[in-house]
């Protein structure tokens, strides 16, 4: 779980409230990932129980040689939002093989606009071509909005991964819009297509699709 790491990473570098783990990881990823904080406390919860992070908050009224904080036990229902949370030597373990694990596999393609496509008959064309029309301006627009964040590489660590990070979303926008686009030019050559009037998803034809170059997008 790719928040579950990120958090822990957050934590080794120093100890964070649940509000202050939310604003870094959104410094690092918020134009493309937003945590809410119930997602926050429940993934932090999850890690104290699994013995990766411990939790401290302040006394209410420390007597003078009382120490500011103490280490809330598990089962304690102390006020999470004032608390602030530390990485324990298990959970600096599990981040370090997550850091060094191979990805398990590739991403799987659920994109609701793939099944959407899946299970069009030819009575939908014109209809899935305004779809892809509206994708195609989305992309667009996303891929320049990431373009203008990735003008130049900046000089620190910090920086240039997040740069590589908005420059993999770009070429992942941008790997989109030509697919959309390939996908425009075939569904615009209807005319190669059999007329047909079920619903079943059209079976991929013999014959090669002839691209019509004044096909509106």
């Amino acid at each position: 779980m790719p928040v579950k790491h990120a958090l822990l990473a957050l934590l080794a570098e120093r100890d964070l409230t649940g509000y202050e783990l939310k604003l870094r990881f959104e410094r690092v990823l918020g134009e493309f990932w937003q945590l809410n904080s119930g997602q926050v406390y429940s993934t932090l919860d999850r890690l104290r129980r699994e013995g990766f992070v411990a939790r401290r908050t302040p006394n209410a009224a420390p007597p003078p040689t009382a120490p500011t904080s103490q280490v809330v036990a598990d089962g304690d229902d102390a006020p999470t939002a004032r608390a602030s949370f530390s990485l324990r030597p298990r959970g600096r373990v599990a981040l370090e093989e997550w850091m060094a694990a191979p990805v398990a596999r590739l991403r799987p393609v659920r994109d609701p606009l793939f099944v959407k496509l899946a299970f069009s008959g030819p009575e939908h064309v014109t209809t899935m071509l305004r779809t892809f029309a509206q994708e195609a301006r989305r992309y667009g627009e996303a891929t320049e909005t990431l373009r203008a964040l990735v003008a130049r590489e900046p000089m620190s660590h910090g920086g240039r991964v997040r740069w590589l990070v908005a420059e993999a979303a770009r070429l992942s926008y941008q790997a989109q819009l030509d697919w959309i686009a390939c996908v425009q030019r075939t569904l615009a050559a209807r005319g190669d297509v059999p007329q047909r009037h079920d619903s079943r998803p059209l079976r991929r034809s013999a014959a090669p699709v002839v691209e019509r170059r004044d096909a509106v997008a």
